[in-house]
């Protein structure tokens, strides 16, 4: 697992120290910040980046950039400098929550109905996922009420990062063929 990104491996994680690696000026009048390490979600697979602040900075939105993790803060950090990242765990839980209640219901419905998750998106007040196929509007009801039922047991779920040995040899449903580091989540 790639241990700069403590997002995967200690997904709870609130705040954290890191070192500036670079900050440069961004076209939007924001400035682009690497570090060693982050807790920083990034904007991903339909889940918007995590924000807060990293030392005395905003930060606005985080992406990966290639190999990299931007964050997209609102002033510049000294490169080299060792600062204390935050993250606003209100938002952070809040979009851990809904993205596995997605996972729960794209699997039910797959399930059912053999569908498969074909979008996915998460703003604040909505969160829509696109199928392979159509839902009968009846259905909604049992699905919801089993989505419900699988909260209120509090399931297990079971993280894992296999080797790409081992990824080859599983059987999960995903948009697309995956490489290097992955992480399997099974509930």
């Amino acid at each position: 697992m790639d241990q700069n990104r403590l997002y995967y491996g200690t997904p709870y994680v609130k705040s954290f120290m890191c070192t500036v690696l670079s900050c440069t000026p961004s076209k939007k009048g924001t400035w682009e910040a690497v570090f060693d390490q982050t807790g920083f979600y990034p904007e991903g697979g339909g889940q918007p980046s995590d924000e807060g602040t990293l030392g005395e900075a905003k930060v606005i939105f985080v992406k990966r950039v290639g190999p990299e993790i931007v964050h997209y803060i609102d002033k510049p950090l000294e490169v080299g400098s060792t600062v204390i990242g935050k993250i606003d765990w209100e938002r952070r839980f809040d979009n851990m929550q809904n993205h596995t209640c997605e996972h729960i219901f794209s699997g039910l419905v797959h399930q059912k109905y053999k569908l498969e998750n074909v979008g996915f998106h998460m703003d604040p007040d909505d969160i829509t996922v696109d199928f392979s196929g159509e839902i009968p509007m009846e259905s909604i009801p049992e699905l919801e009420q089993l989505v419900n039922q699988a909260i209120t047991q509090d399931i297990d779920l079971k993280i894992e990062f296999p080797t790409e040995e081992a990824l080859e040899a599983m059987e999960y449903r995903s948009k697309k063929e995956l490489h290097g580091v992955v992480r399997i989540v099974t509930i």
